[in-house]
């Protein structure tokens, strides 16, 4: 017999994925960045990595700049886990 969720049991399922997606784009963007420090900046894994953090991390590259050290990628980093928080906390 078929069952049909409600709209809230279906926007539990969309926002956990939606989380699970956050989660896991948090570790890439943290290993780009520590892969940045690395000689491994001219492999193909970095650019692969590159191309996916990027257009995200641009967002904040160049607004976060104090004595010449640029902080937006830590800004977007926080900001990410915030909202991965958020959607974390509404799914318990």
């Amino acid at each position: 017999m078929l069952q049909f969720l409600s709209i809230n049991e279906y926007m539990g399922i969309f926002l956990y994925y939606v989380y699970q997606v956050l989660r896991v784009y948090s570790y890439v963007i943290f290993i780009y960045i520590l892969l940045s420090w690395t000689p491994l900046i001219n492999s193909k894994f970095y650019y692969y990595l590159g191309r996916i953090c990027n257009p995200y991390l641009n967002i904040f590259r160049g607004r976060f700049v104090f004595n010449n050290m640029d902080f937006g990628s830590l800004f977007a980093i926080i900001l990410l886990q915030v909202l991965v928080y958020f959607i974390g906390s509404s799914l318990v």
